[in-house]
């Protein structure tokens, strides 16, 4: 069976190397950021580090949270659209994931919408003209594929600035969570992965910091355990967003100094899976499993979201470059 070696992700972002973090443009940056990969290197791990975690391109996979990549591109594609079309529906699909763009109605119904996430536009543009140019149901496609995980590249994977590092760092930290998540669900069930939540997740994350050398947390206004709190910033942070998807806007990433370190905050959102312990007590969350958040979390407030809203912050702090000083 192929799988995705989510951990080799984690090792993967240890090595990577970081772009200098001058006065050059935004363009110049991500050039010299990208010119040392390969377009399909890069394509690879962009899907990797953002997409497989629900997409998952294991054709044998039991559970699924996603349609498999193959099953997206075959539903775009067909022997008239042209790439640049393709490209475009997918960016705008993805950007901003409603009922009227989507063209898989089942996907909808097996799975619920899309949750709205960010992306850097460069990197989504590369995504989806990997996909058009690329059969990822073929045989030729997985052992690539095969390759690419045995080789665990790249070792180069540059970012144009600490936005970006950042929204890497608290998508390998949201791939790494749900994966392991995911396995406690397949294997204990909703009420039973609620331990996983309450005893390994603080830890994985605190692990993952390690790893990237960045201190990597998750806070919310509506915490389900007290020590993912949000504080004024964050909270002020969290309101703003809330105010761009009122209005329709896409959520800007935010970066500032503190301490220093420089800081990022980018948005966790909900997705239907999330339901079964954030919906609606009685009804989304099973009797089951509201037990068994009451007795590990007594002063839970995460309950009562829809899909794809804003449910809390990750909140990257990366250390400065000496340069940068």
């Amino acid at each position: 069976m192929r799988t995705l070696q989510m951990m080799g992700w984690i090792a993967m972002l240890g090595v990577l190397a970081l772009s200098c973090f001058s006065s050059r443009t935004e363009s110049q940056k991500e050039t010299a950021a990208t010119e040392r990969v390969d377009p399909e290197t890069r394509a690879m791990q962009l899907m990797q580090a953002n997409c497989f975690t629900c997409h998952n391109p294991d054709l044998e996979i039991e559970l699924r949270i996603a349609p498999p990549m193959f099953k997206i591109r075959d539903h775009y594609i067909d022997d008239t659209i042209r790439r640049e079309s393709f490209v475009r529906q997918i960016v705008d699909f993805v950007n901003d994931p409603t009922e009227e763009r989507a063209v898989m109605y089942g996907a909808i119904r097996n799975f619920g919408l899309m949750p709205r996430q960010q992306f850097n536009q460069r990197d989504l543009k590369l995504i989806a003209e990997y996909l058009y140019d690329n059969d990822v149901s073929s045989d030729a496609w997985y052992a690539k594929w095969d390759s690419f995980q045995k080789r665990q590249v790249p070792q180069q994977m540059n970012f144009s600035g600490y936005e970006e590092m950042g929204l890497q760092l608290a998508n390998g930290t949201k791939a790494q969570l749900g994966s392991r998540l995911l396995g406690a669900i397949q294997s204990k069930g909703t009420a039973g992965a609620v331990s996983f939540c309450n005893i390994e997740a603080l830890p994985l994350t605190d692990s993952m910091s390690k790893v990237f050398q960045a201190s990597i947390r998750r806070v919310s206004d509506k915490p389900r355990n007290p020590a993912n709190s949000a504080n004024s910033r964050e909270l002020s942070t969290m309101l703003k967003w809330k105010g761009q998807m009122e209005a329709g806007e896409p959520m800007s990433p935010v970066t500032f100094e503190k301490d220093g370190m420089v800081v990022g905050h980018y948005p966790i959102m909900t997705s239907a899976m999330c339901m079964q312990c954030h919906g609606q007590p009685g009804t989304q969350i099973l009797q089951q499993t509201q037990d068994a958040l009451s007795k590990l979390y007594p002063a839970d407030q995460a309950k009562g979201y829809g899909p794809n809203q804003l449910r809390g912050i990750f909140v990257v702090e990366m250390s400065k470059r000496e340069k940068d000083k």
